[in-house]
C-alpha cells in the first residue's frame, strides 16, 4: 500500500515514477497504481527470467510472478520481454500462458546476435511504456550482485541502447530497477554498474520530459 500510494502521489504531481529496490515486491503495486490514469500501457520487461509463475511458496505478489500479475491488469495492453535466457523462474506451462496472452519475447541470445532492434520495433510509436528492469538481465561479469547469476546476459551499452531507443519513439511513463543483492556483490562492481545505469536512465527520461 505504501508503494501504491507513493506512485500515485508522483503521478498526481505530473512526474515520472522511478523506483529502485531489492526484491520483486516492488513492481506489482507500482504497476497497479497506473490503473487510475485512464490510459493503457506497454510494459517493457528487461530481465533474465520471464516471471510468469502464479505463486512461489504461496506468495503471489512477489518473486517470479510480476509479469503474470501484470497480464491480469486491464490497463496493460502489451508486454515485451527482453533478455530471457533459460527457463529460469518459469515452468513450461507458464511460458505457454505468456505466449497465449500475447507476450513478445526477445531472448538474450538474439540480442547478442542481432542487437536490441527487434525489441525496439515492437514498441508502437507514441506508446506509454513502463520499463521493469531486473538487474540479473545484465551479464554477471558486470552485475554479480543478484540472486541468480546466469552467463550470457546483456552488456551495459546494450541495456542503455534499448532504453534510449525506446525513449526516442515512445514515452517512458515509469521505470523500476530491482533484484540488487548487496551480499553477493564483488568489490562494489554491481553497485557501481547499477548506479551508472540508473543515472543514465534518469538522463534519458529527463530529456524526454523536457522534449
Amino acid at each position: 500500500s505504501r508503494i501504491f500510494g507513493a506512485v500515485n502521489l508522483v503521478h498526481d504531481k505530473g512526474a515520472v515514477p522511478i523506483l529502485i529496490g531489492g526484491d520483486d515486491s516492488l513492481p506489482i503495486p507500482m504497476l497497479e497504481a497506473y490503473a487510475a490514469r485512464g490510459r493503457t500501457f506497454t510494459i517493457l520487461q528487461i530481465d533474465a527470467h520471464i516471471d510468469w509463475r502464479d505463486e512461489v511458496q504461496g506468495e503471489r505478489l512477489g518473486l517470479s510472478s510480476t509479469m503474470r500479475r501484470a497480464s491480469e491488469m486491464q490497463h496493460v495492453e502489451r508486454i515485451i520481454q527482453v533478455g530471457s535466457r533459460g527457463i529460469g523462474s518459469a515452468r513450461e506451462g507458464d511460458l505457454a500462458d505468456a505466449l497465449a496472452w500475447g507476450v513478445q519475447f526477445v531472448p538474450a541470445g538474439e540480442v547478442a546476435r542481432s542487437g536490441v532492434w527487434r525489441a525496439v520495433d515492437l514498441i508502437p510509436d507514441g506508446a506509454e511504456v513502463i520499463i521493469c528492469l531486473d538487474l540479473d538481465v545484465l551479464d554477471p561479469a558486470i552485475m554479480p550482485a543478484v540472486i541468480g547469476r546466469t552467463a550470457g546476459g546483456l552488456g551495459y551499452w546494450q541495456a542503455l541502447e534499448l532504453i534510449g531507443a525506446v525513449a526516442e519513439k515512445a514515452r517512458i511513463a515509469g521505470f523500476d530497477m530491482v533484484e540488487f543483492m548487496p551480499d553477493r556483490d564483488v568489490d562494489g562492481l554491481g553497485a557501481t554498474t547499477a548506479a551508472q545505469l540508473l543515472a543514465a536512465v534518469l538522463g534519458v527520461i529527463a530529456r524526454g520530459v523536457q522534449g
